[in-house]
């Protein structure tokens, strides 16, 4: 379980690299951006590796296929997307076709960590093995990232205040400073 969480991490990490060397492309000789795609490369194949040491480890688990064949099934088709990313970027390949792989390898990773919220899960005191409630898909996507997207489009939807529709009303000390500010400049280009 920990395992698959620091897979998830460090493929987390590998798409904002790649973004980061996919926006620097312009600015690097060919030759150097197809190192840093072939290097990016090996840190992908290192992953999906990983993750094919977590499917032997699980099958090697008694009643494995019974247990956990949806698991083992979730993993292997990471391990497949994640090879996929292994041959784009080694083309080199850091544009959107690498970055959809990465977040598809991203995305089934996070499904494979879903638990069941009403199992019970470790924890002790008053309530042993009464874990959370929640899900573990909010906090594994706290480690998706922003990333830095130049062509990101973000629309307003035009929400307003629910209390009141008055406009944006600065502190009283920040208006006298902006006041007394203005009034600076206002008497400084007067003296011109």
């Amino acid at each position: 379980m920990l395992e698959v969480l620091q897979i998830l991490e460090g493929e987390v990490n590998l798409r904002e690299e790649t973004r980061v060397a996919e926006q620097a492309r312009p600015a690097l000789p060919t030759e150097d951006h197809k190192l840093q795609a072939i290097k990016l490369s090996g840190t992908q194949a290192e992953l999906k590796e990983r993750v094919d040491k977590v499917i032997e480890r699980i099958r090697e688990l008694p009643d494995a296929e019974a247990e956990f064949g949806k698991e083992i099934q979730l993993l292997g088709m990471v391990s497949g997307v994640m090879n996929e990313a292994v041959e784009i970027l080694g083309r080199p390949e850091t544009g959107s076709p690498a970055i959809a792989a990465e977040t598809e390898a991203i995305e089934l990773l996070l499904q494979s960590k879903r638990i069941n919220p009403k199992a019970g899960g470790g924890g002790g005191g008053a309530n042993p093995g009464g874990g959370g409630g929640g899900t573990t898909q909010d906090s594994a996507l706290s480690l998706v990232g922003s990333g830095m997207n130049d062509k990101e489009v973000r629309e307003d939807r035009g929400i307003s205040q629910a209390t009141g529709d008055a406009g944006f009303v600065l502190p009283e000390e920040f208006r006298a400073g902006l006041d007394e500010y203005f009034n600076r400049l206002e008497r400084g280009s007067s003296r011109d």
